[in-house]
């Protein structure tokens, strides 16, 4: 049995480094051709670019580029190459340059939902400071980037031609059939009158999955993002599909996963609503043809639907018409479409306002960064050690946006280059000459691009790769003392600046991102009151939405990771805040497409003032930064409903109780802990 079991476990690791093997093949091929052109044409101490140009071919080529945004790439790169050279010149250059492009690198590319973005290019600024040249050199060496770039290029497109996109929305799909099921499983349950004893488990399941599908939609339309718009076609498509799920689930979380039918032409309805979806879910809505059906059943059902009266009835008609809405945005992506702008907060010149907070990701990550690259450049250039350039490069790589992530690639990389620092000088003995050692490095890229980037086990073929290079030139004891020195070196160097300079740890950022899931409730009610004046324009609330959706899945995910009792009260918060930023939205939606009076203004006004006033209150108990600029609410009238809008009234009303609610949870929860 031992056996057997032993067997099985060795067959499950041999498939799965099977799939990794050929998931980076391409990879590995990319930089074993490009590896020995640019050694055989350039000469080897050129062969720094194999790596850049691999990583961006890495990151690259499943993902559908157009050839302009290839082309944008590839001019970066060459902007650092030459940013790189000049850093080389002298160290007040080297100094300058290395507090100013990570900066500018962290703050154009990265942020705290794409923490890595900055990576590839201050990758290739790095790197190619490591081996100073000259200004001939230098030209030889932009000559290996431009022609690295332009096979980059060539390959990236011809992958897509060979591997084209099938057009496809499968967890749109998925969530369309989600809620019709649930829907006519609700008219079956009324018609049959049995009780479900697993209705409870279903729906939480349910609300579970619909709110998997929610998030991977938003996290796709912020990854649609263009500098000019903040979504491209596509990234509408999944935005808006991600309301609708959000719709949705609002609607079956408020019903307790239960409908109260207690018609039979409400049973009808439902069912034919849940008919439609359903339908819609098995369909190739994408295509034309079936679209054009799915439009004529959803526009004749919204028809009959809206002659009826009652809560359930509105709410199957925004179940349906956000999807027709949506297959109308189908069948105009081919005409000119008015853009959704970003806003202003997303423009350059707003965004580099938060240099000067010391609270935002980029800042502390950007600080840290330089810190690291002063250091380890300032030793390189001053000292003009024997392999210095060990100290950035492994500095460089060690340091990450979150102080955990840092600390476990501290501990894998020093322990992986000890491994490999092992390995090689058992396996140098049977490798003669430059070939044989070429030959081994060979071997140790394709480990290093099938193992998991940041383990042991990538850290020693990191490693192997790099004295089977270095011990071309010197002597393999002193190659190995040497590699060892300058990681316990970064280590420590790492260490330091992550423990005292302006630190950013998971629990630190779960911190900060609780804070702002409150700040965008106030957020939410500037929209409103600017809306009560004016039409909205969508970026706005695309923006909004794509922002609080991705802050509220990062506080989730640190929520994962602690214990069930810690996350329990922060789980109610975040429960309670998701539904009132559900309410707000449809307030919005309604208020966007409906001017009123100067009367319902006021009263509009007034209900945003007391809610800004109570979020207030409970960011007081929380102890969290409270907002500015909160109006006096002593001498107002306050109201949660409108006259002849028996619509928004509702949501108004549902929004002040969940704020209630919240500020009695709050409250109780601060007072048992003053009692404990």
């Amino acid at each position: 049995m031992i056996i057997v079991g032993l067997e099985k476990k060795i067959e499950k690791q041999l498939l799965l480094i099977w799939r990794k093997f050929s998931a980076a093949f391409p990879v590995i091929c990319f930089f074993l051709c490009l590896f020995f052109g640019v050694v055989n044409i350039f000469g080897s101490q050129y062969v720094m670019i194999v790596s850049l140009v691999t990583v961006l071919f890495q990151v690259n080529h499943k993902k559908r580029n157009t050839l302009k945004s290839l082309l944008g790439v590839s001019a970066l790169q060459l902007m650092l190459c030459f940013l790189a050279y000049i850093a080389t010149l002298n160290f007040p250059l080297s100094m300058l340059l290395n507090l100013t492009v990570p900066f500018a690198l962290i703050f154009l590319k990265a942020s705290q939902f794409n923490q890595m973005g900055y990576f590839s290019g201050l990758m290739t600024f790095t790197f190619l400071q490591l081996m100073p040249v000259d200004f001939s050199g230098f030209l030889v060496q932009m000559a290996a980037m431009l022609s690295g770039l332009s096979i980059f290029i060539i390959l990236v497109l011809l992958f897509q031609v060979r591997f084209p996109k099938i057009p496809g929305y499968q967890t749109q799909q998925k969530g369309l059939l989600l809620i019709g099921r649930w829907l006519k499983n609700q008219v079956e349950k009324a018609n049959t009158l049995i009780r479900d004893p697993e209705r409870k488990e279903a729906g939480e399941k349910l609300e579970e999955q619909l709110h998997s599908l929610e998030q991977k939609l938003y996290i796709e339309a912020n990854q649609k993002r263009e500098k000019k718009e903040i979504a491209t076609r596509e990234g509408k498509i999944c935005y808006m599909f991600a309301l609708m799920f959000q719709r949705a689930l609002y609607f079956i979380k408020t019903k307790n996963g239960k409908l109260e039918l207690d018609s039979e032409m409400l049973k009808k309805y439902v069912w034919r609503t849940g008919d439609f979806l359903e339908t819609a879910g098995n369909s190739r809505f994408w295509e034309k043809e079936t679209r054009e059906i799915l439009l004529i059943s959803g526009r004749k059902l919204l028809s009959q639907i809206k002659g009826k009266e009652g809560e359930l009835y509105i709410s199957l008609q925004n179940l349906i018409r956000p999807l027709l809405i949506i297959f109308r945005e189908f069948e105009d992506r081919e005409e000119e479409l008015q853009q959704w702008s970003p806003p202003e907060s997303q423009k350059l010149s707003e965004k580099l306002k938060n240099v000067f907070r010391l609270d935002s990701f980029e800042t502390r990550f950007a600080l840290r960064m330089s810190v690291v690259l002063l250091v380890s450049f300032a030793y390189t250039m001053l000292s003009q050690a024997d392999h210095g350039y060990w100290l950035p490069m492994n500095a460089f790589l060690l340091l990450r946006p979150m102080y955990e992530d840092s600390k476990y690639r501290m501990k894998t990389r020093f322990i992986g280059t000890a491994a490999g620092c092992v390995a090689i000088s058992l396996l140098l003995p049977f490798f003669h000459g430059t070939s044989g050692h070429f030959f081994l490095a060979a071997v140790m890229v394709v480990g290093m691009y099938t193992a998991t980037p940041g383990t042991r086990i990538h850290g020693a073929f990191v490693t192997c790769f790099a004295l089977s290079m270095s011990t071309l030139a010197m002597k393999e004891t002193l190659a190995i003392e040497l590699r060892m020195l300058y990681v316990a070196a970064a280590v420590l160097l790492v260490l330091v600046v992550n423990k005292f300079f302006f630190p950013t740890s998971m629990g630190q950022q779960f911190c900060y991102n609780f804070q702002m899931i409150f700040h965008m409730q106030h957020m939410y009610l500037r929209i409103l009151e600017r809306s009560l004046t004016g039409r909205l324009d969508h970026g706005v609330i695309c923006d909004a939405q794509i922002q609080y959706h991705m802050l509220h899945e990062q506080v989730l995910e640190y929520l994962g990771k602690i214990s069930l009792e810690e996350s329990g009260y922060y789980r109610q918060v975040l429960d309670i805040t998701w539904k009132m930023m559900a309410e707000m939205e449809q307030i919005l939606f309604l208020v966007n497409i409906d001017r009123r009076g100067v009367l319902q203004e006021g009263i509009m006004e007034n209900y945003i003032s007391y809610t800004d006033y109570v979020l207030n209150q409970i960011q007081q108990l929380l102890h969290i930064r409270q907002e500015k600029h909160v109006k006096k609410i002593k001498e107002m009238h306050y109201q949660r409903w409108v006259d002849n809008d028996s619509e928004l009234s509702y949501l108004m009303t549902r929004y002040a109780k969940n704020l209630s609610s919240l500020y009695r949870m709050v409250s109780r929860h601060r007072a048992g802990r003053k009692v404990h």
